[in-house]
């Protein structure tokens, strides 16, 4: 159960009972309320209830009058100045004035609440809403109230609601003569005014001879609030009175000053409407006066650095930032959420509003907040895990995204809809923050010449083990960026991670290699041999298989059979099933862990189902007695998935990724064309079947459909067809089938061959780092996915962080064998986690020796390539900024030869002609 609001429950038990409590609130069940708070930790009495309740508890007991309720609620710690999350945005003492419950409006006030609490929407106390509530035929339950509330202490009669409607016009307004009578003896003002009418025009107009009954000897002296003064003057615009005000505060409530300037006054407190309404004067003052600048209002539970941020004040931002010099506060304040968990990073770059307003610019309200960086948290999630370079890439400003991003940004970040930030990054940006990942160190000649490659941009935002290449995996399937892939950040990363992954690669290559010459071998040996058609008692053919009984004497490789002392040896036959078995065991093991970690990813593979069935196939010859035609007919599909298998997985490696892409992507291209183009070739084998049926070729239309894919290719046999059947159609629909079939569209399948291997041997480099990045992340998907996540209860978190789906280190700590294998075999995957702590290495590209440095363990090495190609880009770089620079001092000299020539031309003007004496 998860609420907007409040701690949500988080066990059964706990729903159980938090469900209990609404229940019983809802019915005005004394014991069952009880019996629910019994079973309940403390901080569960103040949940909000999601949407369509979105209360509290006490809120539903002081709506629906349950007395005995309310004060059960109180003494088990209820909040009596909580705010329910509807639109009014209502504390329990507003429901409580509006039903005129003097008993509940006694037990509220006597536990805290606030007398003088502003409503959310128009910004009304409870004596307004008392007012505005009266009803004449339940008179006396709204005096009684009325009286509960006048004599507390607190209590402030001449509130103003949003509208400047005092509780007295209000009250006047209503006609209800007992609540004017009894507010102007406790001091409110008459004449208070709303528009220009004040409240004695209502009170003559409604009340005719109210005012001239009262006797204004007895009028008490009206508490001052100067919080209600200062709010007034704020919404006014006031900026000289409300100065005044804060002045005399300094002089005559210097103790309850910090109290005044933080007060709530409905949706807002001063600061937060200031920093709403970009009333930097406003501002300034109420911090100089040492208003909380982290202080958020409890309506909307928004800071002011919030709300600035949202508008795009920087002036005002800039304003809040210098002022808190606790650098514990300040952080605080740049991590402050609302209720949708947006942060002020989030605010800005969602640039919510336009950008006309004067002292609206969000840009340098970035730069501020990144300026202090050390105190963000920049890649926060919000309530659907946007982080903030989410939003800045779906407003699709490059600007800041690049600013995001060059501040450390993390890319590999998915929002709850699975999406990556990097979808709709510009390549030209992304590329030009690889490269301010490339730093570098002295002059490039010298022979300490030092280039560090930081990878902090591919690293996994946590701390904990997650998998490092879904960024790269992107990438590699985008069109625009998969040429970033050759970028020596990415290039190294792969290169590196390739090292510490290939052995994996490698021990599955062998495991399957074994198992393929195995499985090979017992086909051949036992499913293999030579065989005749047996024959029955009468001479008939059984059409059972069978083998020929060879001479002892003669040698079996004469009549093409294996020898019996192989066919014949049992243990050998059942050492053999076992190894197979277990290394089918294994692969099985394999696809199951796949299917498991992304069932959805896995069924749309085809690779998987033919690894599916050569596990399937395996089991069935070697536990399952066929017939020997079935039998050998599934011998021969086995051994051509099983080398099929091997060809793709040899295909994975980079070296042979070219070579594999281009059979697979010439074949789907084939299959697309001939199955467009398979309905004419359909056509002419039932027109052959038709002319060309005393042909023994023919005289079956299956038989014909076969001879004419024969024939597509090329095998034609023309002297073997009929064509004297039908001698003037046969010769024009063979002519047709041979210029259509053969020469058209045969030619156009080579020809689209061609094509294809063309544009794959131009981006074979590409290619090759594609294959790299697909194995990487299938090995890492293996390890790092969570295949017995579906099969728990719960969330597996992880002990240190909270993070769900902390899946190695629940390994990690299971007494489960399985688990922790792959726990310690998916911790060596990972390059972050152990080698890369620092997110960088370090080349020497002028050194002889020792010319690269990844971690300690010194198991690493760089190529040539890559450490010329960073090279490369540092001198890009210095070429660029140089270019840059003396662009600059053009441009400077162009100004200064302009000044002079200006200078000159008034100098000579000023010679030539004088000014007259």
């Amino acid at each position: 159960m998860n609420g907007s609001g409040g701690n949500a429950p988080g066990g059964d038990g706990e729903d159980y009972y938090t469900q209990q409590m609404l229940t019983a609130v809802k019915e005005g069940d004394k014991a069952k309320l009880q019996e629910a708070l019994k079973h309940l930790p403390a901080k569960f009495v103040n949940y909000i209830y999601p949407h369509p309740v979105s209360a509290t508890a006490l809120h539903i007991a002081c709506q629906k009058n349950y007395v005995e309720l309310v004060a059960i609620l109180l003494e088990a710690s209820a909040d009596p100045n909580a705010k329910d999350l509807k639109g009014k945005k209502y504390c329990p003492i507003h429901h409580a004035a509006q039903k005129g419950n003097a008993e509940i409006l006694k037990a509220l006030l006597k536990a805290g609440a606030d007398p003088n609490a502003k409503e959310g929407e128009f910004g009304r106390t409870p004596l307004h809403i008392l007012a505005n509530s009266w009803k004449e035929t339940n008179e006396d339950a709204f005096k009684g109230a009325l009286e509960v509330l006048l004599k507390c202490k607190k209590i402030s009669v001449d509130t103003v609601d949003n509208n400047s409607a005092s509780q007295l016009f209000m009250a006047a307004t209503k006609g209800w003569k007992h609540m004017v009578e009894k507010l102007i003896y406790k001091g409110a003002k008459i004449d208070s005014t709303v528009g220009n009418t004040t409240a004695a025009d209502i009170i003559r107009q409604r009340l005719p001879g109210v005012l001239e009954s009262i006797n204004f000897n007895k009028v008490e002296k009206p508490q001052r609030y100067f919080g209600d003064e200062l709010n007034s003057a704020l919404m006014n615009h006031d900026f000289e009175q409300f100065t005044k005000l804060l002045t005399e505060i300094d002089i005559s409530q210097k103790q309850n000053k910090q109290s005044i300037l933080d007060e709530n006054h409905g949706d807002h407190t001063l600061l937060t409407y200031a920093c709403d309404n970009g009333l930097f004067d406003f501002v300034a003052q109420l911090l100089k006066h040492e208003a909380n600048p982290i202080h958020i209002d409890e309506t909307a539970k928004t800071s002011p650095m919030l709300y600035a941020a949202r508008n795009g004040y920087h002036n005002i931002i800039e304003l809040l930032i210098s002022s808190m010099k606790d650098s514990r506060n300040l952080e605080k304040a740049l991590k402050q959420t609302d209720l949708r968990c947006e942060t002020p990073l989030h605010k800005v770059v969602k640039k919510e509003y336009p950008m006309k307003k004067e002292g609206v610019d969000y840009y340098r309200c970035l730069q501020l907040l990144l300026d202090k960086k050390q105190y963000l948290d920049i890649d926060a999630v919000d309530e659907f895990d946007n982080t903030p370079l989410h939003y800045a890439v779906l407003c699709d400003d490059q600007s800041f995204v690049r600013m995001l991003l060059l501040n450390g940004a993390h890319l590999g970040i998915r929002n709850k809809f699975g999406t990556l930030a990097i979808t709709r990054i510009q390549v030209s940006v992304l590329e030009e923050v690889l490269n301010e990942c490339i730093k570098h160190k002295n002059k490039v000649t010298d022979s300490d010449f030092e280039i560090i490659l930081h990878y902090s941009l591919l690293a996994p935002a946590e701390a904990s083990q997650q998998p490092e290449t879904e960024c790269l995996r992107f990438l590699s399937e985008s069109q625009k960026h998969k040429r970033l892939l050759r970028h020596p950040i990415i290039d190294t990363f792969l290169f590196l991670k390739w090292q510490k992954i290939k052995k994996y690669y490698f021990f599955n290559i062998i495991a399957y290699t074994v198992f393929l010459i195995l499985l090979t071998a017992y086909i051949l040996i036992y499913h293999g041999t030579v065989s005749s058609r047996a024959a029955d008692e009468n001479g008939n053919e059984t059409g059972i298989l069978t083998p020929n009984l060879t001479n002892d004497s003669q040698p079996a490789n004469d009549t093409g059979e294996v020898p019996d002392n192989l066919t014949n040896n049992f243990l050998l036959k059942c050492v053999l099933q076992i190894i197979i078995a277990l290394l089918a065991f294994y692969i099985a093991i394999r696809e199951g862990v796949q299917f498991f970690v992304s069932w959805k990813l896995y069924i749309i593979r085809l690779e998987n189902w033919l690894e599916i069935s050569i596990i399937v196939l395996t089991a069935i010859l070697l536990f399952i007695p066929l017939d020997d035609g079935p039998q050998k007919s599934l011998s021969a599909w086995l051994v051509l998935f099983s080398w099929t298998e091997f060809i793709l997985l040899l295909g994975r490696l980079p070296y042979f990724a070219v070579y594999i892409t281009m059979f697979t992507k010439v074949t789907f291209n084939f299959l697309k064309l001939i199955l467009m183009f398979s309905f004419l070739i359909f056509a002419f084998s039932i027109s052959f079947y038709l002319v060309f049926q005393i042909n023994e070729h023919f005289n079956l239309y299956h038989l014909a459909l076969l001879k004419t894919i024969a024939m597509t290719t090329g095998e034609l046999e023309y002297t073997e067809l009929p064509l004297s059947t039908f001698s003037g159609s046969s010769h024009l629909l063979f002519v047709l089938f041979v210029f259509l079939i053969v020469l058209v569209l045969m030619n156009l399948l080579n020809g689209l061959a061609v094509s294809d291997i063309h544009k794959i041997e131009q981006d074979a480099e590409i290619v090759s780092y594609i294959s790299r990045v697909e194995l990487i992340s299938y090995i890492e998907s293996v390890f790092l996915g969570s295949p017995f996540k579906r099969f728990l209860p719960g969330p597996i978190t992880c002990c240190e962080n909270d993070a769900e789906d902390c899946y190695l280190v629940t390994c990690g700590q299971s007494h489960n064998p399985a688990r922790k294998l792959l726990h310690w075999m998916g911790k060596r995957t990972l390059m972050f986690h152990s080698c890369l702590r620092d997110h960088r290495i370090t080349m020497y590209p002028n050194r002889c020796t020792h010319r690269w440095h990844v971690c300690d363990c010194h198991s690493f090495c760089i190529e040539e390539k890559q450490i010329e190609a960073a090279k490369d880009v540092v001198l890009e770089k210095e070429n660029s900024a140089a270019n840059r620079h003396l662009s600059g001092l053009e441009n400077r000299l162009e100004e200064v030869v302009s000044a002079i020539a200006l200078l000159t031309e008034k100098v000579n003007q000023h010679v030539l002609c004088p000014s007259p004496q």
